[in-house]
C-alpha cells in the first residue's frame, strides 16, 4: 500500500507540473466565434514556469514505462465506468468543439451527448466525427441517433469498400458537398459497426420540408423588403441615436464580428447600465469569473496543490483503495487531456474536505481556483449569449430619452428578427421574442417608423411581402416543434430498446431546447456539445439540398479527380 501511495504521489506531481491548470477556453466558456484572448495569458504563465517544470522532470521519470502504461489502461477503464456518475469528466479538446450545457440527473443510468450539427459546414462535420470518435474510444459510446433519417442508417455499401484511401477520398467529397453527415463519414472511414439510427417521423419530416420549400418560394421578395428597411434604419441612426447609443451600436457590431472580446464587451455594457445588468444571472457569474481569473496565480496553484497532496496522502484511509485509484486515474486522465480541470481539481477538493478540512485555510490560491472552477462550471453559455443580446437592447432602451428613440430601437431589433425568421435561421429565443412582439413585426410598423423620420424612402410597403406570410412561417415552426417531439420520442425508445448507456443525438441546434427538455423529464443526464467551426454555414447549398436537388455525379467525380 505504501508503494501505491508513492506512485500516486509521483504521478500526480508530474501532472501538476506538466499539466494545464487553467480551465481551457473551449471548455471553460463559451464563446462561439467571439474572442477571449486567454492564449496570451497562458503563454506568458507557461514561459515563467518553464524553468520550474524542467527542474522537476527528473521526478517525472520515476514512474516506469510499464507503470505508466498500466496506469493509462486503468485510467481508460475508470473513465468509461465513471462518465455516467461524473459527467464533468467528459472533456472535448477546444479545437474540435465545446461543451455548452450539461445536466446531471440524480441516479441517472444513461447519458446522452447531444451534438449540435451545423448543416452544410464541412469543418463542423469533420469535427463532429472527431468528437464522436473520442466518445467511442474514451466513454463507451455505442449508439448514434441522427436527424434526417428514419430507422437504421446503413453505410455498408461504402464502408465495405476494400480500399481505405478511396473510401476516405469519396467520403470527404460528399461531406464537402453537404450530402454526407459527420456521423456517416465516421462510420464509412473508421467505425463501420457503430450503429446509426434515424429518429425522424417520416411524415412530419417531409411536411416540414414541404413548408420549407414554400417559404423559399416567397423568401427572395420578402428579403428585398427586409434588407431595404435595414438599410433605411441604419442610415437614420445618426439622426435618431444619441452619441452614447451610437457608441453602443458600434461596439455591438464589433462584438458580433468578433472584433471585440466578449469580456470587454460585457464590461462595457455593465458600466453603461449597472442596474440593468444585475438581473442577468449568467452575466453576473461571468463577471465574477473574470475577476477571479485576474487574481489567480498558476504558480501558486501548482505550489499549493503539491503541498496539499503532501498533507492529504498520509491522511487518507489506506484501506480505501477506490479513492486512491480514482485520484490516480483522474491525474492520468487530466494529464492526457481526457478530463476537464474541473473534474480533477474538484475531486482533489472533495478528498481534502474529507480528510484535512481544518487545514484548507492554509491553501488560499487553491481555494480561490476551486471557487473559480465552480463558477465556470455553473455558467450556462447558451443563456449567456442570449443575455448579452438582451442586455444590449435593454441598455439602448435605458439610454434613450424619447418614445421615438425607443420605437426606433424596437424597429431595428424587429427587422433583424424578421430577417432570421424568413431565412429559417432564427433561434428558439428569437422566435419567442417574435411571438411576444407580433404586433410590431408588420409592414405598417416599419412604414410609420421610417417615413416618420425620412419621408419617402423608396421602399414598397406592400403587406403581402411580410404580413401575409407570417402565418405560413408560424406553421413551419409549429411543425418544427412537432419534430422535436418525434425526434426525442424516437431517440428515447431506441436508447431503451438498445439498452445504450452512452448515446449521441445529432441534430441542428434549433432542436436542442426540445430534446434536452425531454431528456431531463425522462431522468437522463446529458451534455450539449457544439462542434468548432470558424467557417459559416453554406446556407445556399443547404437550401439547394433541402429542395431535393443534388449536384450531378459527373461534377462530383471531376472534383474528386482534381484533388
Amino acid at each position: 500500500m505504501v508503494r501505491v501511495f508513492k506512485l500516486c504521489g509521483i504521478l500526480i506531481l508530474t501532472i501538476l507540473v506538466a499539466g494545464p491548470v487553467y480551465s481551457e477556453p473551449g471548455n471553460r466558456s463559451v464563446f462561439k466565434d467571439k474572442k477571449v484572448d486567454y492564449k496570451t495569458i497562458s503563454d506568458k504563465q507557461e514561459k515563467e514556469l518553464q524553468g520550474k517544470k524542467d527542474a522537476l522532470k527528473g521526478k517525472a521519470g520515476a514512474v516506469s514505462a510499464v507503470s505508466q502504461s498500466a496506469s493509462k489502461q486503468e485510467a481508460r477503464v475508470f473513465l468509461k465506468q465513471n462518465s455516467l456518475k461524473d459527467i464533468s469528466s467528459i472533456y472535448i479538446p477546444e479545437d474540435i468543439g465545446k461543451v455548452v450545457e450539461a445536466y446531471e440527473a440524480p441516479n441517472a443510468k444513461r447519458l446522452v451527448v447531444h451534438i449540435q450539427d451545423l448543416h452544410c459546414n464541412p469543418e463542423a462535420a469533420f469535427n463532429l466525427a472527431n468528437i464522436l470518435e473520442i466518445l467511442v474510444k474514451d466513454y463507451g459510446l455505442n449508439l448514434v441517433c441522427s436527424e434526417g433519417a428514419e430507422g437504421q442508417v446503413d453505410t455498408s455499401s461504402v464502408s465495405g469498400f476494400p480500399d481505405p484511401q478511396t473510401r476516405e477520398k469519396v467520403a470527404k467529397l460528399f461531406v464537402n458537398s453537404g450530402e454526407l453527415t459527420g456521423e456517416e463519414y465516421l462510420s464509412i472511414t473508421r467505425y463501420p459497426k457503430l450503429p446509426i439510427w434515424g429518429i425522424e417521423n417520416k411524415d412530419i419530416y417531409f411536411q416540414n420540408i414541404d413548408e420549407f420549400n414554400k417559404i423559399m418560394a416567397f423568401n427572395p421578395d420578402s428579403m428585398v423588403f427586409i434588407d431595404k428597411v435595414k438599410d433605411a434604419l441604419n442610415n437614420l441612426k445618426p439622426k435618431v441615436y444619441s452619441k452614447k447609443i451610437l457608441g453602443l451600436d458600434k461596439k455591438y457590431a464589433e462584438y458580433e464580428k468578433s472584433e471585440t472580446d466578449s469580456s470587454d464587451y460585457i464590461d462595457y455594457l455593465v458600466k453603461l447600465n449597472p442596474l440593468g445588468a444585475g438581473k442577468y444571472k449568467n452575466i453576473g457569474i461571468f463577471m465574477e469569473t473574470m475577476q477571479l481569473e485576474k487574481e489567480i496565480s498558476q504558480e501558486k496553484i501548482i505550489d499549493e496543490s503539491q503541498a496539499l497532496l503532501a498533507k492529504l496522502q498520509p491522511a487518507m484511509d489506506p484501506g480505501n483503495k477506490s479513492e486512491i485509484d480514482a485520484l490516480t486515474a483522474k491525474a492520468v486522465l487530466f494529464k492526457d487531456k481526457k478530463i476537464s480541470p474541473y473534474s480533477f481539481y474538484s475531486y482533489l477538493d472533495e478528498l481534502s474536505n474529507k480528510y484535512i478540512k481544518d487545514q484548507l485555510s492554509s491553501y488560499p490560491a487553491f481555494r480561490k481556483y476551486i471557487n473559480y472552477l465552480n463558477k465556470v462550471n455553473s455558467l450556462d453559455s447558451v443563456a449567456l449569449f442570449q443575455e448579452i443580446d438582451d442586455l444590449t437592447y435593454d441598455t439602448k432602451d435605458f439610454l434613450s430619452d424619447s418614445t421615438a428613440q425607443k420605437n426606433f430601437i424596437k424597429a431595428n431589433r424587429n427587422i433583424k428578427t424578421l430577417g432570421d425568421l424568413f431565412n429559417i435561421t432564427v433561434s428558439n429565443e428569437q422566435y419567442n421574442y417574435y411571438l411576444k412582439n407580433k404586433d410590431t413585426c408588420n409592414v405598417n410598423f416599419f412604414k410609420s417608423t421610417v417615413t416618420g423620420l425620412s419621408g419617402d424612402s423608396g421602399i414598397d410597403y406592400n403587406p403581402s411581402l411580410i404580413d401575409n406570410h407570417l402565418a405560413e412561417l408560424e406553421h413551419f415552426y409549429d411543425i418544427a416543434y412537432k419534430r422535436d417531439i418525434a425526434l426525442s420520442g424516437n431517440a428515447l425508445k431506441k436508447i431503451e430498446d438498445a439498452n445504450s448507456k452512452v448515446t449521441a443525438i445529432v441534430t441542428g441546434g434549433f432542436h436542442t431546447q426540445g430534446i434536452t427538455k425531454a431528456l431531463k423529464e425522462s431522468g437522463y443526464s446529458y451534455i450539449v456539445i457544439s462542434p468548432y467551426s470558424k467557417t459559416p454555414i453554406d446556407e445556399e447549398n443547404y437550401r439547394f439540398l433541402l429542395s431535393g436537388k443534388r449536384k450531378p455525379i459527373e461534377d462530383l467525380i471531376q472534383q474528386m479527380n482534381e484533388k
